[in-house]
């Protein structure tokens, strides 16, 4: 951020006090500006005791395998985002159960809202975000080519809790050392 979005004026970034995090400041007017974290939205869809996955068509994670989600946009509920990115990217219809799982990336800044959802049938097309999608048995989902750790942690802890029976809400911060799948 270089410009002050009230009043044009140039902005410097200033550490919080007591260690707070850095922030943009204005030097004419003063206005405080934060980074928050993005949030994102997505669903474990499942048709059948499968479950939807889009190979991404876009970087980053191009050529690998995602659940259907993307970045709420301005004025959308968290819901109908997740409802709106399933569509998109798998042509898909579904019916969202329930919140499943919060995720933060802090290293992306990032905040993830996982939904468990029910496919209204077994029609699925890519979209144009998409290059395949494919409905998964446990045994053959692509673990090695999932695009981010925030999906391998969500989908493991998924299939885990599917076999018990019980599969209960949960928050996880993804850190950077995740990333190497673990």
């Amino acid at each position: 951020m270089k410009f002050c979005s009230e009043c044009g004026s140039k902005v410097i970034a200033r550490s919080g006090p007591n260690g707070a995090p850095t922030r943009f400041v204005c030097t004419a007017c003063r206005a405080s500006f934060f980074q928050d974290p993005r949030l994102s939205a997505g669903c474990i869809a499942e048709w059948q005791g499968r479950i939807l996955l889009c190979r991404r068509a876009v970087d980053p994670g191009e050529g690998l395998w995602e659940l259907p989600s993307g970045f709420i946009a301005d004025g959308e509920t968290v819901e109908s985002g997740a409802l709106r990115e399933v569509l998109e990217e798998a042509g898909a219809t579904v019916a969202i159960r329930r919140p499943y799982a919060l995720l933060h990336m802090p290293r992306v800044n990032q905040m993830r809202v996982i939904y468990l959802a029910q496919l209204l049938d077994d029609r699925v097309e890519a979209g144009i975000e998409t290059l395949e999608v494919r409905l998964f048995e446990e045994g053959e989902v692509p673990w090695n080519e999932i695009a981010f750790a925030s999906t391998r942690t969500a989908l493991k802890r998924y299939f885990t809790e599917r076999k018990s029976g019980i599969l209960g809400f949960f928050f996880a911060e993804i850190l950077p050392f995740d990333e190497r799948g673990s």
